[in-house]
């Protein structure tokens, strides 16, 4: 018998900019999430420009991502630090990654040009959530 996991947001503050980092307490350990995002340089773009990393479904031609999220998540507990997970994210509802006890699924990434290395009220949206496996 498999229960559902009970998935919570995690405290991404678009506004603030990449990269962010952050730590959250669950179960035994403690949680320290980083993120930081890519885009290609173009002088011509507004710092309001919305970049959607979602995955076009069924594209006539298949093209790289214009921009990437990288997460990183370090598990820290009584015996130390160690990462757990360190990959480019894709906005995927349907997508779960696992990193040791957790499930984390990155849900929504739309990343104004502004908030690269930059905070400010600009749209961006990141919705990253995580449940316990297990534990």
């Amino acid at each position: 018998m498999t229960t559902a996991l009970e998935y919570r947001r995690l405290p991404v503050e678009p506004d603030q900019g990449l990269p962010q980092r952050f730590e959250v307490p669950l179960g035994t350990a403690t949680f320290a999430f980083s993120l930081y995002a890519s885009l290609p340089h173009d002088p011509r773009e507004s710092l309001e420009t919305l970049h959607d990393f979602a995955p076009v479904e069924h594209p006539r031609v298949p093209a790289a991502p214009r921009g990437h999220l990288v997460l990183r998540v370090e598990r820290r507990d009584a015996s130390g630090a160690r990462t757990v997970l360190l990959r480019k994210v894709v906005p995927d509802p349907e997508l779960v990654h696992h990193a040791a006890e957790l499930a984390i699924v990155v849900d929504r990434v739309r990343i104004a040009r502004g908030n690269i290395n930059g905070p400010g009220r600009l749209g961006s949206e990141i919705d990253v959530w995580v449940a316990r496996r297990w534990g």
